[in-house]
């Protein structure tokens, strides 16, 4: 965008050359202030507001007389800006007497008064400015009553900045002091108008210097990321953000240790505060990189210092906040960081967005999304002093917000304010509450022991603390001590009639299951299996279910691998847990690759009887599973679980699905992928109906939902994915939707409900057994993506930081789950068990805890439940690395 030529009449004024109506150019920041006048007109998220409430004696005369030397005194107020040919320009109006209406409020208690005085000043400060016409400023006194007034001074902010707020408070107390003694106010002219500092600026931003600071900022920025902090609501597109402000004073001590802090250290309050704040909000935000927006003073001459008008330029400041800084380091860090700005403060921001191009998202400023400055008694416009009046400078209403969140911090010898101004279209008050709280808390701890990394210093108060534990402990748990298997019989023994599996048309009866794996067990008892692994090559049919609860017979563990994966693959896996045997069948002897040193056992020939005497003994300790992830090296990594483990899955689903004999559970996803195993087991310990797709079946999805009607399925638990694939209507028996393995979206919550029907959302990663969490999905929730939910009984989850601390409500981290359920660790990887599976670090000793890493994403800690941005970690549906989980001895 290009002004108008940086002259009048040819040459640059002189400093104090008195205002006329002539075309001028905008300076750098007015440009960027009139565009977004374009692109939104109306809005008022760029309004300035003072209000004072004055208590006593007023006299409008003079207070009118005040403010109309105020607008002639300052030039940039009489501003109004139009076009030519697609340039924008301002012109300077001549001094003219101020309008200042007086409004009486209505109401007849004091209470009346006060609401409607809210009201009158938030329909004054949202209504719109016209740049084009002005004036664009609008005084406007409310009378309470004859002793009680409220004076609202409303600037565009294309005409003042936080600076000018306080030059105007001085020259209104010396204009109304004057006025009231009858005389002309006694100032001194300013050292230069704001139309002269205009064309003085364009005059010194050569193209070399431009380009000069465009190169500075570009290797500054480069590859700066959003600041992705915790929203509340899904980010919109919006321009202009509905907005609201909380203020918050630090306490008495903690202003007492900031100034002891900034003296003994010669940092400025800005440094402190800035590095306590970004040591929170990289916490919050889970990132390391940090920019944030600093709106710097552009007031380099001492004579511009009396002058109003809008001279401020932003920058980013980008924090560094790597490693594990000390506090002081921390300080130091932002101290350099801050001096730093100084060197090309004058290029206009909208210039170094153009050069550096980040990555545009709607909604969303670029470059920084958290501005911060420090504001002194100057520039906040409090300490107006008009005679024979009480003064109050009132926080004016806050309806917009023009960045996801703006922090002031007012220092002044006496206090230390935070004001605090977010976006409530992404954020609710309770979040920016807590962050101030976590402001506080750090800055406590920092200032007593600035030496401390930030690992060590405490954010979290002991009340939150307590509240995140409490929320993450699931409760006393309650489970069957019996082995699975020997559940299983005891199913069989009570109902053996009944119908267990069912696949390609043929039905398997709990008395035919339990006695064909009676003698698959006795078969593997011979060939050395009991306390060992037993691998299972098989695709689903009848004779699976028979080899699952066979090798759980023997007191083997169990572990399913998939006959379609390459051979080498296959091998890899096999050798990865070591089995004394390889079940398969008789059609799939041949595929399998060469496997030394073990016995591989077709067990789909004519069923035999088992053979006399007893199975080995074991118990709930017995290891009962092997699932293998890969993760992302593509390495095999067998989690071993064991029986107790397991149980504590297939009792929390039974009760949870409220899931019994009645019940025909479609069994669908991949066996490879941990959910399978648990739903087998769930069938057979409450004596349901397994209704088994075969791979024929499942290769097109209409003969998967046709098969549902067909069977009168009533359970069916899928990936996300895969639920999106079936049509959810037609099926008048399924009371039960389960997903499990990825995230699960709204929409397919929306179409999978119907009366009658529920849909819960599973997260877990297999090192945890199948599941720890759980969510019952209401429809309708809008953008939001349902929780993972609740932890189960016996289960304890935390969420922490990248110092391994107990991150804050609703801030991303990574997960730790504990308690009953936790696997052994990976079986023959002694290493990677020991560095994932760790004690826990929250109770003491109650054991180890296992470590999980997240596909991608987070999670977080809401105020009843867990959300997850993410796909399932540590999954064998989907390869990811495990999530951290903490295991109880």
């Amino acid at each position: 965008m290009t002004s108008p030529a940086p002259t009048v009449g040819g040459v640059l004024p002189e400093a104090a050359a008195p205002a006329v109506s002539t075309r001028l150019p905008l300076s750098f920041a007015q440009e960027q202030l009139w565009l977004v006048d374009q692109l939104s007109p109306g809005e008022s998220t760029y309004h300035s507001p003072l209000v004072y409430r004055l208590r006593g004696t007023l006299d409008v005369a003079a207070l009118r007389t005040a403010l109309t030397h105020l607008v002639t005194r300052h030039d940039a107020l009489r501003a109004t800006f139009g076009t030519e040919d697609g340039t924008p320009y301002q012109e300077i109006a001549p001094p003219a007497p101020v309008r200042l209406d007086v409004r009486p409020v209505p109401g007849d208690t004091p209470d009346n008064r006060e609401a409607a005085l809210h009201r009158a000043l938030r329909a004054e400060v949202t209504t719109p400015f016209d740049l084009r016409v002005g004036p664009l400023y609008r005084f406007g006194l409310l009378r309470l009553a004859d002793d009680d007034h409220v004076l609202l001074l409303l600037l565009h902010h294309i005409v003042t900045d936080g600076w000018s707020a306080g030059v105007l408070r001085r020259d209104l107390a010396d204009g109304y002091a004057a006025a009231v003694a009858g005389h002309a106010p006694r100032l001194p002219s300013p050292g230069r108008t704001y139309a002269a500092h205009v064309l003085a600026q364009r005059a010194r931003l050569t193209p070399e210097t431009l380009e000069s600071g465009l190169r500075h900022w570009e290797r500054a920025l480069r590859d700066v990321p959003p600041v992705e902090l915790p929203t509340d609501r899904p980010r919109t597109a919006a321009s202009g953000r509905p907005g609201a402000a909380v203020v918050r004073a630090l306490p008495d001590a903690l202003r007492d240790r900031v100034a002891a802090f900034c003296r003994d250290r010669q940092v400025s309050p800005f440094m402190l505060l800035t590095a306590a704040l970004g040591a929170v909000l990289a916490t919050e935000a889970g990132q390391e990189d940090l920019p944030l927006g600093v709106p710097l003073l552009g007031r380099s001459e001492t004579e511009l210092e009396e002058v109003v008008g809008l001279f401020v330029n932003m920058v980013v400041l980008r924090l560094d906040l790597s490693g594990d800084p000390t506090f002081d380091e921390l300080v130091d860090r932002v101290a350099e960081a801050s001096l730093g700005l100084y060197d090309h403060d004058e290029v206009p921001f909208s210039a170094v967005v153009e050069r550096v191009r980040p990555v545009r998202a709607e909604g969303r400023n670029p470059l920084f999304q958290v501005c911060v400055q420090l504001l002194g008694a100057d520039t906040t416009g409090a300490g107006l002093s008009l005679p024979g009046l009480a003064v109050e400078l009132v926080p004016p209403p806050s309806e917009r917000s023009p960045f996801d969140l703006s922090v002031d911090f007012a220092v002044t010898p006496d206090r230390v304010d935070v004001h605090l101004t977010y976006a409530t279209d992404l954020f609710d008050r309770w979040r920016i509450e807590a962050l101030l709280d976590h402001l506080t808390t750090l800055l406590t701890a920092g200032c007593a022991d600035p030496t401390r990394p930030l690992s060590r210093l405490a954010l979290l108060s002991d009340r939150e603390r307590a509240a995140l534990l409490e929320l993450g402990d699931g409760g006393p748990a309650r489970t069957d001590e019996r082995p699975l298997d020997v559940r299983i019989a005891a199913v069989a023994a009570a109902r053996p009639d009944a119908v267990a599996a069912v696949c390609r048309g043929r039905e398997l009866t709990y008395g035919e299951l339990l006695r064909r794996s009676d003698a698959l067990a006795h078969r593997l008892v011979r060939h050395g299996a009991p306390e060992r692994v037993v691998a299972v090559v098989a695709d689903r049919d009848l004779d699976l279910v028979v080899a699952v609860l066979g090798v759980l017979r023997a007191g083997a563990a169990v572990t399913i691998l998939d006959p379609t994966h390459p051979p080498r693959r296959l091998a890899r896996l096999v050798d990865a847990v070591d089995p004394p045997v390889v079940l398969t069948r008789s059609t799939l002897v041949d595929r399998l690759p060469p496997l030394p040193g073990r016995h591989v056992l077709a067990w789909d020939g004519p069923a035999a009887e088992p053979a006399p005497g007893p199975l080995p003994a074991h118990t709930a300790a017995t290891l009962a599973a092997v699932v293998t992830t890969s993760g992302s090296t593509g390495r095999p990594k067998p989690v071993a679980l064991d029986h107790a483990g397991l149980t504590s899955f297939v009792d929390r689903n039974r009760r949870v699905l409220d899931l019994g004999p009645a019940d025909r559970m479609l069994q669908f996803c991949s066996l490879t992928f941990d959910l399978a195993l648990g739903e087998v087991l769930t069938a057979l310990t409450v004596g349901a109906t397994l209704v088994l797709v075969s791979p024929e079946e499942g290769s097109a999805p209409d003969e998967v939902a046709a098969l549902m009607r067909t069977q009168r399925v009533t359970y069916l638990g899928l990936t996300p994915t895969m639920l999106g694939s079936l049509d959810p209507t037609g099926h008048p028996d399924l009371r039960v939707v389960l997903s499990a393995g990825e995230v699960l979206t709204t929409d397919l919550v929306d179409a999978w409900h119907a009366p009658g029907r529920r849909v819960v959302n599973l997260y877990g990663p297999t090192e945890v057994s199948v599941g720890c969490t759980d969510h019952e999905c209401p429809p309708g929730r809008g953008h939001c993506p349902p929780p993972i939910g609740r932890p189960h009984p016996g289960r304890w989850l935390y969420v922490v930081d990248r110092y391994g601390r107990l991150a804050p409500r609703g801030a991303p981290g990574e997960l730790l789950v504990g308690g009953v359920g936790v696997a052994r660790g990976y079986l023959g990887q002694p290493a990677l068990t020991a560095e994932r599976f760790v004690p826990d670090p929250f109770r003491p000793g109650a054991g180890s805890t296992a470590a999980a890493t997240w596909c991608a994403g987070t999670a977080r800690a809401n105020s009843s439940s867990w959300a997850a941005s993410t796909t399932r970690s540590s999954c064998a549906g989907c390869g990811s690395s495990p999530a951290r989980s903490s295991r109880r001895c």
